[in-house]
């Protein structure tokens, strides 16, 4: 969180597991499940987007879904997406390490319904100073009325609020602080940026998921003016910005957001771009 956290700091919530169960054909175009194409009397469906129902003298009938045949209504299957969110939730690896109510870090908090995901780079270069330890620190009020709401490295996410309290960590009393959700990365000697970096994207992804939040509205601490501050534009995260800018760099985060997003939803890849 800048050179606020510059302190010298010394020195897993078990998610369940889904299978999804599909149907297995024994023949091209053949199921025994959802789906339905009127032959004789009998029913076939298909996962795909047409059916086989039986045959009219030797060529095949190919239904078309969402229509009716011999009085037949066809309906296609709902969609499925790639991975069940909760399953992408459990390779973040989330552990909840609230701040108790006597930290200064919860003084003057208020509920809030979460519109943006704002993303940070602690700039805390000490060894050992993994999410664990700024917990420990964020816990003591050891960086003052700050608060964030998870801390990410290469192998968890601590999460030190719960997502519906505003926390203090992009602009004073703006919006970044009354709507996002914060969540910092960590840098600290050892630690693999790349491993973190895709953490923090399936964290995000699974945000958006869960409070309908928009691709655009995923954004740099930069998004935030600081009033009275100069520059009032933070270059953070540093590394996910090109000359202190969003550019390049932080159009590929995005990327890797949005395909951890288009992969835990079926709404399709239009859905995570407004």
């Amino acid at each position: 969180m800048g050179n606020s956290l510059n302190y010298s700091l010394s020195g897993t919530v078990a998610i369940a597991s889904f299978l999804v169960l599909g149907c297995s054909g024994t023949e091209s175009g053949k199921f025994s499940s959802r789906g339905a194409g009127y032959a004789g009397g009998g029913f076939y469906g298909s996962l795909q987007n047409y059916y086989r129902a039986g045959h009219h003298g030797s060529q095949p009938v190919k239904v078309t879904p969402n229509r009716s045949y011999q009085n037949v209504s066809v309906t296609a299957p709902a969609p499925v997406p790639g991975k069940l969110p909760l399953s992408l939730l459990g390779e973040v690896r989330v552990h909840k390490d609230y701040l108790p109510r006597s930290a200064r870090g919860r003084r003057g908090q208020s509920s809030m319904r979460p519109r943006y995901i704002t993303i940070h780079s602690t700039q805390n270069w000490s060894r050992g100073a993994d999410p664990w330890r700024h917990s420990l620190a964020l816990k003591g009020s050891k960086l003052g009325s700050l608060a964030w709401h998870y801390t990410v490295d290469e192998n968890v996410a601590v999460q030190h609020l719960p997502t519906n309290i505003t926390g203090r960590h992009a602009d004073l009393n703006g919006p970044g602080n009354k709507y996002s959700i914060g969540i910092e990365m960590c840098e600290h000697r050892g630690n693999s940026r790349t491993r973190t970096v895709d953490r923090t994207a399936k964290l995000a992804a699974y945000l958006m998921y869960k409070y309908d939040i928009p691709l655009s509205k995923v954004v740099p601490h930069y998004h935030w003016p600081r009033r009275g501050m100069s520059p009032a534009h933070k270059n953070c995260p540093h590394f996910l910005l090109d000359n202190g800018r969003p550019g390049r760099k932080w159009r590929g985060f995005q990327a890797k957001v949005k395909r951890y997003h288009d992969l835990i939803t079926t709404q399709g890849p239009a859905y995570a771009s407004r």
